[in-house]
């Protein structure tokens, strides 16, 4: 039963969050007087660049990476539990939970952190945030038909 609808959208799922990979989160940076850029800062998944003249720092944030690896095997689990239809909506809650966990991570980065906070000129979201909503919206549509199968069933036992 690995063909079901919702392994395709765990299998997006997984794939909008490995994509994070590759593509900055945000960027925030900051003009001089005379236009040019003085401070940049470009967070991605693993680290974020702070870039101060001809100066650069990486900062790591490793943990992120690991939130997104163990959401990423999470799902694989999820896949692979289609007997056990329970079992995979919690799997999907826990996935729905750690991904509002890194967006909430991510603005707090971007908005809140004292590192940042004193630059702000331009402030912009890129491709990787907008991945982590899209497979938001992938989980959300793999535990909708997951919990259709559930009333399926349910409902063909209540029959016999």
């Amino acid at each position: 039963m690995i063909q079901r609808i919702q392994t395709i959208f765990l299998i997006l799922y997984i794939g909008a969050l490995v994509c994070t990979f590759f593509f900055p989160v945000w960027q925030k940076i900051s003009f001089d007087q005379n236009n040019s850029v003085n401070v940049m800062v470009t967070g991605y998944v693993s680290g974020v660049d702070f870039s101060r003249g001809d100066s650069s720092i990486l900062y790591d944030n490793f943990f992120v990476s690991g939130l997104i690896i163990a959401s990423c095997i999470i799902a694989l689990i999820s896949i692979f539990s289609y007997k056990n239809r329970l079992n995979q909506i919690k799997l999907g809650a826990l996935n729905s939970l750690i991904t509002s966990i890194l967006i909430i991570y991510f603005l707090y980065e971007i908005f809140y952190n004292d590192m940042y906070i004193d630059i702000n000129d331009k402030i912009s979201f890129l491709i990787s945030f907008y991945l982590i909503f899209l497979a938001i919206f992938f989980n959300f549509l793999s535990n909708r038909f997951i919990r259709k199968d559930e009333l399926l069933v349910r409902e063909s036992e209540r029959i016999r």
